[in-house]
């Protein structure tokens, strides 16, 4: 789904899972173990799982928080992430 007004938005990624079986609810699962943690800053959040093929690091199933917007919005909620004690997350765009 592209964005309107053609720019993309940004979403904040917080965990990537090489492609299996099970690796779209692994990160899922994921996401309910970081939101128990994280709540405070995670609440209200809808967790998005996109497939991202890497190349030759091969194909990875991302655990993405939406809904997408301006890259401003995933940095902040990236950084209140780290200060929480989180730090595997970065932006990208979606």
């Amino acid at each position: 789904a592209a964005a309107t007004g053609g720019s993309p938005g940004y979403v904040v990624v917080l965990a990537s899972v090489p492609v299996s079986a099970s690796s779209r609810m692994e990160a899922l699962a994921r996401f309910a173990d970081i939101q128990q943690n994280y709540g405070t800053v995670l609440n209200g959040k809808t967790p998005d799982v996109r497939e991202a093929n890497l190349g030759s690091r091969g194909k990875y199933h991302r655990l993405m928080i939406g809904p997408p917007g301006s890259r401003e919005n995933a940095a902040g909620l990236c950084s209140s992430l780290k200060q929480a004690g989180y730090s595997g997350c970065w932006v990208t765009a979606y």
